[in-house]
């Protein structure tokens, strides 16, 4: 490794040098307020002179004109826009500048000779999505409206706005001489380049995880296990999860290892957790068998992440399940990716045959669409369930081999309960009479609004809300503001019932003609032209049959949902029954009120316990001598009312064994859990952490 100080416009300069950004890299980045404080900084060194650090540049030199960037790409692409938006500027008016144009094209642009026999014989090579869009913009193309959407369009455009009614231009080139780099120079033969890069402070946009494991998956020590990842897997995923502004490398990775390892994993713990998984299965990074099997299992872990996220089954291997998972992909819940992912896996292996996926799909849309209708649609309380689903069945499985995975999945579903259980009916039927359904996120009413119509075929309806050009809305039946023929329907109570019912299930249907509906009486709602009464959809056959709608027909559909719900989306049934010696429950999720403690485990250890409170201290303890235990982030938190070196402001206080801390002690024991659960949810904790055992 060589390290020295020098300009950027001076690295920029060196007569033949060749940068080619690495497809491994990120597509430039910089938005406008990064560019607009790099101008900033310009003008300043332009009036005052002094010089400016700009950052490193980290490079891999092979020969010694073609230099792969490895670090600072998106200071060096800046530079090189800035100069490409001021060639085209002075080219068309040579007035504006003592710098020829040909000068800046030959210095910083453009290499006479064609290097490696590459087409372009820009300096500038940058990754697969920018590359032709710079080509292009150097070549003053027209670009198509993705192309100008592009980070490096936008920011050329930046420039060249900015710069196109100044004069004396040489100026701001010449300011480049103070623009102070670190050059970093890495031989290919270095030991660990990955170090160096990580260890660096980058002063330009931070790199998300998914960045930091394009790096580190492409800067093995041996070249031929390079091109072969690069190659065989790197390529196919860059070219599955990068779009123009839009990547998705990092969501993919964290659903895979949550997968892979079966619990919750933050999106800023996918680096670090990628490299433990990397490491727990590659001892020898030039063991190319072993390299080539785990990427190999990323590629189909990659291809089940694309058919739950966008619905993509180029294949068909998935025809028949494909509707299924498009209608739980449209609620935009994808907290139970990393199941379905495991349940795509054993079903590629045959390990589970279509049936058995065909009623799990069905299982999860149920699961869902009853957790929506009672409001308890929170993705966040479910992270664990869903992380750790496969592992429970196939405990489950191995014990009593003779049920199906579907079978024992129905049963874990059933099971639930708290945060994480399924509604059964009684609280259906509460919740669509009181609960304003509208309100909840527009795909949750459009799916249930649609699934009407849609459930003897595929989801067509569904499909058509994802289409621009789709006619179809959600109508309020009684509307949001009455006139007077709808106070005479509604009669003297008018004010009461439009309150209490005007959001709810019973009083939304679905419209082609929402517009035309306006507030008009139900009456001309039904026998208008494209009414309710010549409606060719299902749903408004449980409307036009009413010839007044006030809360006796209101009543009436709420009636006529509930046999829908029940038939639509159906509880589950299991014959599966675990034999039970023992009532065990992750603490969080454990019926805890009128029930007694019989022991914890805690972190892998078990606790026999008295009470409820002695088994509150032994988890409160437990969690403050955890590692990742942080007083500051306890301090500045809701919770120090309840845990905290300070008992002042507690009623009744009791401190934690060889601790400095204090707990609150006079609470019920659902407020201890729901403390329990915040806990572990600061800290990073998975709540399987801890469990329970009831008498």
């Amino acid at each position: 490794m060589d390290a020295n100080k020098l300009d950027i416009r001076e690295f920029l300069y060196t007569p033949g040098r060749f940068f080619k950004i690495p497809d491994f890299q990120r597509p430039y980045s910089w938005d406008r307020q990064n560019v607009n404080n790099f101008l900033e900084d310009l003008e300043q060194v332009v009036e005052s002179g002094k010089k400016h650090f700009f950052g490193s540049i980290v490079f891999v030199g092979e020969g010694n004109e073609n230099n792969i960037i490895i670090d600072g790409q998106q200071r060096a692409t800046t530079v090189i826009l800035m100069l490409t938006a001021l060639y085209h500027i002075i080219k068309d008016s040579p007035i504006r500048s003592s710098y020829h144009p040909d000068n800046i094209l030959s210095n910083y642009l453009f290499n006479e000779k064609d290097y490696y026999q590459e087409k372009n014989r820009l300096k500038l090579k940058t990754v697969t999505s920018d590359n032709e869009i710079y080509q292009n913009i150097f070549e003053q193309k027209l670009l198509n409206v993705d192309a100008k959407k592009s980070k490096i369009y936008q920011a050329y455009q930046i420039f060249y706005d900015y710069f196109k009614d100044k004069d004396n231009l040489e100026r701001y080139i010449d300011a480049l001489s103070n623009f102070q780099i670190v050059k970093i120079f890495l031989d290919g033969s270095d030991d660990n380049p990955q170090k160096v890069f990580e260890s660096i402070n980058s002063t330009g946009k931070p790199l998300t995880d998914g960045d930091k494991i394009r790096n580190f998956a492409l800067m093995l020590n041996n070249e031929k296990a390079r091109k072969i990842v690069f190659d065989k897997y790197w390529s196919v995923i860059e070219k599955e999860l990068t779009m123009v502004n839009k990547d998705y490398i990092s969501d993919f990775f964290k659903h895979f290892i949550a997968s892979k390892e079966q619990r919750e994993i933050k999106l800023d713990q996918v680096y670090p957790e990628f490299k433990k998984l990397f490491y727990s299965n590659i001892n020898d990074q030039n063991d190319i068998v072993k390299l080539e099997e785990f990427y190999q299992d990323v590629i189909n872990y990659l291809d089940y992440y694309l058919f739950l996220k966008f619905n993509r089954d180029e294949d068909n291997d998935y025809k028949v399940i494909k509707d299924k998972a498009f209608r739980l992909n449209f609620l935009k819940i994808e907290v139970y990716f990393p199941f379905l992912m495991r349940v795509l896996d054993e079903y590629k292996k045959g390990k589970i045959d279509i049936d058995s996926f065909n009623n799990i799909l069905v299982m999860l849309e149920t699961y869902f669409v009853r957790r929506i209708l009672c409001g308890a649609a929170n993705a966040g309380a479910l992270k664990n369930l869903f992380v750790t689903l496969h592992k429970n069945i196939l405990a489950y499985r191995d014990k009593y081999p003779q049920y199906k995975y579907d079978d024992i999945c129905a049963y874990i579903l059933l099971d639930k309960n708290g945060d994480a259980r399924l509604p059964r009916n009684y609280e259906i039927d509460i919740s669509i009479k009181n609960m304003p359904f509208y309100t909840q996120k527009k795909e949750y009413v459009q799916l249930v609004l649609s699934s009407i119509d849609d459930q003897n075929k595929e989801s067509k309806i569904l499909k058509g809300f994802t289409q621009d050009n789709d006619k179809l809305s959600i109508e309020h039946i009684m509307p949001q503001k009455l006139n007077e023929a709808w106070k005479n329907d509604l009669g003297s109570d008018y004010e009461n019932i439009h309150q209490q019912y005007l959001h709810t299930l019973a009083n939304l249907t679905l419209t082609g003609y929402n517009s035309t509906y306006s507030n008009h009486s139900f009456n001309k709602k039904k026998t208008m032209e494209f009414g309710f009464d010549s409606s060719p959809l299902a749903i408004n056959k449980s409307v036009n049959k009413f010839n007044k709608w006030d809360l006796a027909a209101i009543e009436e559909r709420n009636n006529w949902w509930k046999e829908q719900i029940d038939k639509l989306w159906k509880l589950p049934v299991t014959t599966f029954q675990p034999d039970v010696n023992k009532k065990e429950y992750f603490f969080i999720e454990a019926p805890i009120e009128g029930e007694k403690i019989k022991s914890l485990t805690v972190f892998g250890k078990e606790y026999i316990c008295k009470n409820w409170i002695d088994g509150y201290a032994i988890i409160i303890e437990n969690i403050l001598l955890n590692n990742d235990f942080d007083a500051d982030k306890l301090e500045a938190s809701s919770l120090n009312k309840f845990l905290s070196i300070d008992p002042s402001s507690m009623t009744s206080s009791s401190q934690i064994n060889g601790s400095i801390y204090y707990y609150e002690k006079s609470l019920s024991n659902s407020h201890k859990k729901e403390i329990v659960r915040k806990l572990l949810e600061l800290f990073d904790i998975d709540s399987s952490e801890i469990m329970v055992v009831i008498q």
